[in-house]
């Protein structure tokens, strides 16, 4: 089977499993918005669950890479407000583009193990230490509170259900945080 099928047939199950759950998502709909059968998704995949691993595997890699080549210090930036603005608003970004493997983690908690987020928190706990070094705040509750932030946010805006200017909340969110990383 080629990539391209494994490849079309792992997008239409992100979508579905972010969208209805790993309970709710049915493979048949899976194969469906993949344009294949479900005999192809069962002869690829063998199970359900393996597929759902296979999504998660995936989309782990890819966003690991993209994260950590955010969380790279810019020398010619020597201000910290600037660096800490910057990664906010690409993270913001990243979280905004991989939204529905986001959502899967975030709602699969007990289907889905806490390394992705334990090694995002890390590698964000880490950065945020080379900008900030010396301060009284604890690097991982703040990586922490941008995670939840930036999950926040993006759901707001996929939902269209937002109850204030986002755009405003980020900059007051960079704003606020950074003041207090000054102190």
């Amino acid at each position: 089977m080629s990539t391209n099928t494994e490849q079309k047939i792992l997008d239409a199950a992100l979508k579905v499993f972010s969208e209805n759950g790993y309970t709710g998502a049915r493979t048949r709909i899976i194969a469906e918005k993949s344009g294949f059968t479900e005999m192809t998704l069962f002869r690829k995949f063998e199970t359900k669950e393996n597929l759902f691993n296979k999504v998660l595997t995936v989309n782990k890699q890819r966003v690991m890479e993209d994260v950590n080549s955010l969380l790279v210090l810019d020398e010619e930036v020597t201000d910290p407000k600037t660096q800490f603005k910057s990664l906010i608003l690409n993270l913001v970004d990243l979280v905004d583009k991989n939204f529905e493997y986001v959502n899967i983690i975030v709602y699969e908690r007990d289907n889905v193990s806490n390394s992705i987020t334990e090694i995002f928190i890390l590698h964000l706990s880490k950065f945020l230490e080379e900008i900030f070094p010396q301060k009284n705040v604890d690097p991982t509750v703040l990586a922490y509170m941008i995670l939840s932030f930036l999950y926040f946010i993006t759901l707001n805006r996929k939902t269209g259900q937002a109850y204030f200017d986002l755009d405003k909340a980020v900059e007051e969110f960079i704003d606020y945080h950074s003041r207090c990383l000054e102190v």
